[in-house]
């Protein structure tokens, strides 16, 4: 009865029954024959259920009752799944001087190394199975993954690729081919790697999530679609793909279709921040302001916050005008969690709070520690010309123009300077060099039309206004307003622009 019974279970592992192999192993242990085999089986159940510390426990059970090398190495890759890479370090590199010619246990020691930071580790050990008669394609696979970790996505592209010529039934290989084909800008050969991977495996849902990101990226929005939507047709629960088809919703303008798949994410994970983010650009966009407020918040109230969307979040509340909160919550964070980008954020918001000196000095701090760039130099001038230290900013100005001759801001706040200062002529030199650079600028374009109007060169002030609206430039309330341009407004060409722009 026994045998028949481990016959049984194993047919029904095979095909996949979960529900019957629970019985069966619930018959087996009546029977009395709860032996290390039950346990492995046991351990082997629960692993398939992603039960990772249960299993944990009954390969443990089964390896103390009889060391069996395949009990062994079970063991090591429940703690590996569980996230324990040391401890399956520890029993997988026993297991591998033991049985140096497995190729599972030598890949999967080799993976702990990588989750490890191990890298160098890990390269050793591919290498030494390659000089072995062992099956090579997963240790290229490796090697590849521990390029990819390096940076060094033309060698990852390589390994994969040999991967895959070694094995071109390795669906795996192909699928990390097309991602460092990605990866390298080579994107028409990453969408054919995927479409293989497709051809391979129609039911590859992260092959047709990466395409689906390629098409978002290059504007083919319809395509994009059609991937993301099969893919949500083998899981409509994927937080992936609604997310990305809320991605493509706003590309295309479909603000309320976006919306509603990104509610839709957000009800099968409450806490994804990316689509938080979406939403709450969704709600500014539509003066929604305190819905957006609420969203930020929850997002900034994270414990496990990355970086990117923690700039992305304290950017939005700067929006919305939260300066104080964005100090607050900066000033919270460890002095390793502080990029440049926040203590920028930090400086900006001391600014615009009116702590001017404060943000000055913290400013100069960063000059000194990160280096001079344009960006940074143009800030600290803006603050220090709102101090009333023009002479200091007008030096910030030009250093920043030496770093960089196309910096609009730079260029533009320095004209702006010369301009209030009645030397129009410079003002009108230092924006000449910069459209040189970048001749439809529609920002550079509209500045020189007011230094033209200020010095009462009327035809080259209007000329430049018209460039700068047939070039986008869109802020009509500036143009009602700007008293800069005073001097052309009794003129009927500035009636008539200011009609066309209207009109668009």
């Amino acid at each position: 009865m026994g045998t028949a019974l481990w016959d049984l279970y194993e047919n029904q592992k095979v095909k996949g029954l979960i529900g019957a192999m629970r019985q069966t192993l619930a018959k087996i242990e009546k029977s009395g024959q709860a032996d290390s085999m039950w346990f492995n089986a046991m351990g082997e159940m629960a692993q398939l259920e992603k039960n990772y510390t249960i299993a944990i426990r009954f390969f443990k059970q089964a390896y103390s009752d009889k060391p069996r090398p395949e009990y062994e190495l079970n063991l090591g890759n429940a703690l590996f799944y569980y996230g324990d890479f040391s401890g399956a370090k520890r029993v997988l590199s026993g297991y591998w001087e033991k049985y140096p010619e497995d190729i599972h246990g030598l890949v999967n020691l080799a993976n702990c190394h990588i989750h490890l930071k191990e890298l160098e580790k890990a390269k050793q050990l591919c290498r030494q199975g390659l000089e072995g008669r062992i099956v090579k394609v997963p240790l290229w696979n490796c090697l590849g993954q521990v390029a990819y970790l390096e940076g060094d996505f033309s060698k990852a592209w390589d390994y994969f690729n040999q991967a895959y010529s070694e094995a071109p039934d390795s669906v795996d290989a192909l699928f990390n081919r097309a991602n460092m084909a990605y990866q390298l800008d080579r994107g028409d050969e990453a969408l054919r790697d995927f479409a293989q991977c497709l051809r391979k495996d129609e039911n590859y849902e992260a092959a047709l999530l990466n395409s689906a990101i390629i098409r978002l990226e290059r504007g083919e929005w319809a395509e994009g679609k059609i991937c993301v939507q099969k893919a949500l047709c083998i899981n409509p629960s994927s937080v992936e793909a609604n997310h990305i088809l809320g991605r493509l919703h706003l590309s295309m303008n479909e603000f309320r279709s976006a919306r509603d798949v990104f509610r839709t994410t957000l009800r099968l994970e409450p806490a994804h921040a990316p689509s938080m983010l979406a939403l709450a650009k969704l709600h500014l966009q539509e003066a929604e302001i305190e819905d957006a407020g609420l969203l930020l918040k929850q997002i900034l109230s994270k414990k496990q916050l990355h970086g990117e969307e923690r700039l992305a979040t304290l950017t939005l509340m700067m929006e919305l005008g939260q300066h104080q909160l964005c100090i607050q919550y900066i000033n919270r964070l460890s002095e390793a969690d502080i990029s440049f980008d926040l203590m920028k954020i930090r400086v900006f918001s001391q600014w615009k709070i009116g702590n001017i000196q404060e943000a000055i000095n913290e400013i100069e701090g960063l000059l000194h520690k990160q280096g001079e760039s344009a960006s940074t130099l143009t800030l600290l001038g803006r603050m220090l010309s709102q101090s009333g230290a023009d002479s200091l900013a007008e030096a910030r100005y030009k250093k920043a123009l030496e770093l960089d001759p196309a910096s609009q801001s730079a260029a533009c706040e320095l004209a702006r300077l010369n301009l209030s200062r009645g030397e129009g002529g410079k003002a009108v030199e230092i924006l000449e060099r910069l459209l040189k650079l970048n001749p439809n600028d529609p920002d550079c374009l509209y500045n020189l039309a007011c230094c033209h109007a200020k010095n009462n060169n009327f035809d080259d002030s209007l000329y430049n206004l018209k460039k700068a609206l047939e070039n986008g430039f869109q802020d009509l309330d500036k143009i009602s307003a700007d008293e800069d341009l005073n001097g052309i407004r009794q003129f009927e060409e500035f009636n008539q622009l200011a009609g066309l722009s209207g009109s668009s």
